[in-house]
């Protein structure tokens, strides 16, 4: 009797069991399941599709070592030496010992999020086309008229420097512009990536900024909290940062500081000005490609700025209060001393 009533029991478990393998084996995203060892059990076909071959029996310790190849712009991804990017998941086997493994694809969500971003950049750049002429043309023409004013032979020493000093201040305004577009054009993404201190940025920037600073009266101070260290272009974030200073001095500051300071794993790099602030109606679109509120501006500083963060795995924060300042963040991933210590 008992037997007759274990029988369809066993049935209903085998049913079951069948069907939940089933299930595990056509699921879109990778399961792979660890006994108490670390030792790889369980895998379904996109388990292995993703992470190759041998799999079943090998310590997923040396899995790592085989099929993960982890990049500087990971962040809460990783990349796969076969060129994909997965997002990993764990959870416990609780009341069983072991683990289970859940490994999302995201190489084409990723690819189709670039391909967007670049069109949306397309069209962006496409809108700017009509007013980069005027842009580039009027500091253009006034560098042309003060490089005519220098070759007058009766101008005095005086006058001399003064033309040369507003020529100077122009092609650096070119230049600006140019390598502003050149940016948001590449996303923001850079090159030559390197270690790199922030008390270095920060010195960098305090040089780079020495000029515009004088001709304002502006007083520049900055403070780094302790050794904090980041992989980036130093040049494409001082470049961001610069841009920074310069809408700062064009809404009135007098006083800039800059602030490098550990936040959890980020490297928080905070310029504060007591310029003339932000409504919250300016705060919510200044982020905008080609928003401006100047009548011979560019409206790219602060997308540059954005576009920099994100090419390095970051973000750019702002708080602003009208007639009081404005404070932007770069939040950046730093390196810890392990990441310092490798070659």
């Amino acid at each position: 009797m008992s037997q007759a009533l274990a029988e369809p029991q066993l049935d209903d478990a085998q049913r079951a069991a069948s069907r939940l393998n089933h299930l595990m084996q056509l699921l879109p995203a990778g399961l792979v399941v660890l006994d108490d060892g670390g030792v790889v059990v369980e895998a379904n076909p996109q388990a292995i599709e993703l992470l190759g071959e041998p799999l079943l029996g090998q310590p997923w310790r040396s899995v790592i070592g085989r099929a993960f190849a982890p990049q500087a712009d990971d962040g809460h991804e990783i990349s796969l030496r076969n060129g994909r990017r997965v997002r990993l998941a764990t959870r416990a086997l609780d009341p069983e010992p072991g683990q289970l493994l859940m490994l999302t694809d995201l190489t084409e969500t990723r690819q189709l999020q670039q391909n967007l971003s670049h069109m949306q950049r397309l069209s962006a750049l496409g809108r700017m086309a009509a007013s980069l002429a005027h842009q580039i043309r009027t500091p253009l023409s006034a560098a042309l008229l003060y490089a005519a004013n220098l070759g007058n032979r009766n101008l005095d020493e005086a006058g001399r420097a003064r033309f040369q000093d507003k020529l100077m201040a122009r092609l650096g305004e070119l230049e600006q512009r140019v390598n502003d577009l050149l940016l948001f054009a590449r996303g923001g993404h850079t090159q030559a990536q390197q270690k790199v201190s922030a008390e270095a940025l920060c010195q960098q920037l305090a040089t780079s900024c020495e000029a515009a600073l004088e001709r304002r009266q502006a007083r520049f101070d900055w403070q780094c909290d302790e050794a904090l260290q980041l992989q980036a272009n130093p040049d494409a974030l001082v470049s961001g940062l610069q841009n920074l200073v310069n809408n700062a001095l064009e809404a009135g500051a007098t006083a800039l500081r800059l602030h490098a300071r550990p936040q959890g794993e980020f490297l928080a790099l905070t310029l504060m000005d007591n310029g003339k602030g932000m409504s919250a109606e300016q705060q919510a679109q200044v982020m905008t490609p080609f928003f401006t509120t100047k009548a011979n501006g560019t409206g790219l500083g602060l997308a540059v700025v954005q576009s920099v963060c994100r090419a390095h795995g970051g973000r750019l924060e702002l708080q602003s209060v009208p007639e009081q300042g404005s404070a932007f963040t770069l939040i950046l991933p730093r390196l810890h001393d392990k990441d310092m210590s490798d070659d």
